[in-house]
């Protein structure tokens, strides 16, 4: 351990387990989140679940000597957590919106890709690029709820969250 990273001990039962540090709530991998909406802090019982995985981002070095390295090792040193977040009635719509939005971006890509390949015609391909990638950044900004800032082997830290929100947990006084 580096004089840099400090150890945070794994919480006691008689400890809260879901803190904020300014615009990042901090919380334990077991700990339950309120049934609010991360959006907007309304009460909610939809509960959606994620799958977050992150790595340190020094890793992304790593990219210049190759794809294939890169992906395996951010793979191996990658630390996960599955959390269930709070989503009321219109957020999820709108996330289900901008889910059909990026899959119809494909789709229209997909359908240029197909005409510039029988008509031999090459701004049609440029056409169908734009509209990849496009639909690949639209769905990862418009879609996702939360983001992990840090994973380690006890804690969460997310951010993406209202201020709202995260204004009903105490502030984060990680242990010196």
């Amino acid at each position: 351990m580096t004089s840099q990273e400090a150890y945070y001990p794994p919480p006691t039962h008689n400890m809260s387990t879901i803190w904020r540090s300014k615009s990042v709530l901090v919380m334990t991998k077991q700990a339950p989140l309120p049934d609010r909406c991360v959006k907007c802090n309304a009460p909610t019982h939809r509960k959606l679940k994620r799958n977050l995985r992150w790595h340190h981002p020094a890793l992304y070095v790593l990219v210049l000597g190759g794809l294939l390295f890169y992906f395996i090792l951010a793979l191996v040193l990658s630390k996960t957590a599955t959390i269930n977040v709070g989503l009321c009635e219109t957020h999820a719509a709108a996330r289900k919106r901008d889910i059909l939005i990026t899959w119809m971006l494909v789709l229209l890509s997909f359908v240029s890709f197909y005409f510039a390949a029988s008509a031999e015609e090459m701004s049609l391909f440029l056409v169908g690029l734009a509209l990849f990638l496009g639909a690949v950044i639209y769905g990862v900004i418009k879609t996702r709820v939360v983001a992990p800032r840090k994973i380690d082997d006890h804690y969460v830290w997310l951010t993406g969250l209202n201020a709202n929100y995260l204004e009903q947990f105490p502030e984060w006084r990680p242990a010196s």
